[in-house]
This record gives C-alpha cells, sequence and structure tokens, in this order.
C-alpha cells in the first residue's frame, strides 16, 4: 500500500513539473511577436517586438538598405554606368548627372590696330622715351592697316592764353610728325594742324596730363 502511494506521489509530481513547463513555454510570445532575437527565424531579428528581416544596413546585401525592418533597394544605387540611365554615370555608388561639357569657344579674332595717342609734359613739345615707343607702334600699325595718310593734331591742357596754346599745341603736333619721318613715314603722308585747349577737359594734374598730347588719325 505504501509502495502504491509512493508511485502515486511521483506520477503526480511529474504531471505538475509537465503542466509548469507547458505553461512556461506558453507564456512567451506568438511569432511574429518577440522579446529577442532567439525567438525570430534565422536570419531575423527582434526589433521593436516584432521579428524583422533587419535592424540596420549592415543585415542587407549590397545596394540595399534597412528600412523599417526589411530589406530595400537604395534608389539611384550603381557599381557600374551601365546601371544608371544614359544621362547620368556612377559616382561612389550612386548615379549623378553627367557634368555637362561646354565646347571650347575659339578666341575671338584681335580686331585691327588702332591709332593712339602720344603726351608730353607741362609746357613741352619734346618727346620722351614713352611717346617715341607709342609712335613706333603706330608706325606698325599704320603698315599692318595700310593707312597712307595721316592728320596729327596737337592739343594742349587749358592753362595759359589761347594764343599760346595754339602754338604750343602745333610745335607737339610737328614734332611728332618728325618723329614719324625719321621712322620712315614720308613727310607728305602727314599733315599737321593745333586746336590748342578747345578739346581740353582736365580739371587737375592727373586729366592735364590727358589734354597734352598729339593725336594720329586716318585721313
Amino acid at each position: 500500500m505504501k509502495m502504491l502511494h509512493r508511485g502515486l506521489t511521483v506520477a503526480t509530481g511529474a504531471l505538475f513539473a509537465l503542466i509548469g513547463g507547458a505553461a512556461v513555454v506558453g507564456c512567451g510570445p506568438s511569432y511574429p511577436n518577440c522579446d529577442n532575437d532567439e525567438q525570430c527565424h534565422e536570419g531575423e531579428f527582434c526589433v521593436n517586438g516584432r521579428c524583422q528581416d533587419c535592424r540596420d544596413d549592415s543585415h542587407c546585401p549590397r545596394g540595399q538598405q534597412c528600412d523599417e525592418g526589411a530589406c530595400a533597394p537604395i534608389p539611384g544605387w550603381c557599381d557600374t554606368d551601365a546601371q544608371c540611365p544614359a544621362d547620368q554615370e556612377c559616382v561612389n555608388n550612386r548615379c549623378q548627372p553627367r557634368p555637362v561639357v561646354s565646347e571650347a569657344q575659339p578666341e575671338p579674332e584681335p580686331g585691327p590696330c588702332q591709332l593712339t595717342p602720344v603726351y608730353f609734359a607741362f609746357d613741352d613739345s619734346t618727346l620722351d622715351e614713352t611717346a617715341r615707343n607709342s609712335l613706333q607702334t603706330n608706325v606698325s600699325c599704320m603698315t599692318e592697316r595700310n593707312i597712307q595718310n595721316v592728320m596729327i593734331t596737337g592739343m594742349t591742357d587749358p592753362r595759359g592764353t589761347e594764343e599760346y596754346n595754339m602754338a604750343l599745341g602745333d610745335r607737339r603736333a610737328r614734332s611728332t610728325r618728325d618723329h614719324l619721318q625719321r621712322l620712315g613715314v614720308e613727310r607728305r603722308r602727314m599733315q599737321t594742324r593745333s586746336v590748342g585747349e578747345e578739346q581740353a577737359t582736365g580739371y587737375d594734374e592727373g586729366s592735364w596730363g590727358r589734354d597734352r598730347r598729339a593725336e594720329l588719325g586716318e585721313r
């Protein structure tokens, strides 16, 4: 009788243990709900209480990203230009518009040379080195443009009497003509005149310096 009672006690204990274990198992969340990765299928991860394909981008294949637990293609991802639209290229694994390459425009043809004035010191008709070099450039321009005849106009700043400035302008024009002749320009091709201070526009020493000149013009 004692043995029967002991056996009944053991069986009863085993039954309670089995029921208790089932109760423990039955208390876990139902898939796809989860508390940890172990409760998910292989290759899945427990994210915010649910089994998902990925937790971050490292769980996705190349060219995909983790988007709310699922691996999705990265927009514009590429490995080669062939994976991009025709007007794009693959740069750092992203399709980007091809840079617009404009055709090089040819340099514009230089315009014809221009005759330039020569300048003088105050109350002087002597040509300094800068003025002489300028006249040499003018001779080259006359040859390049086949200029046959020139008018040389002497000018002054507004200081001094009108009569004096007319004479000074004449001396500047003739000084310019004489040097051009020494450079090979025939005297008969040149004509001189003076306008004195008539065309002066200066109001201080700097601008008066621009008034003191001899201009060359084709005629």
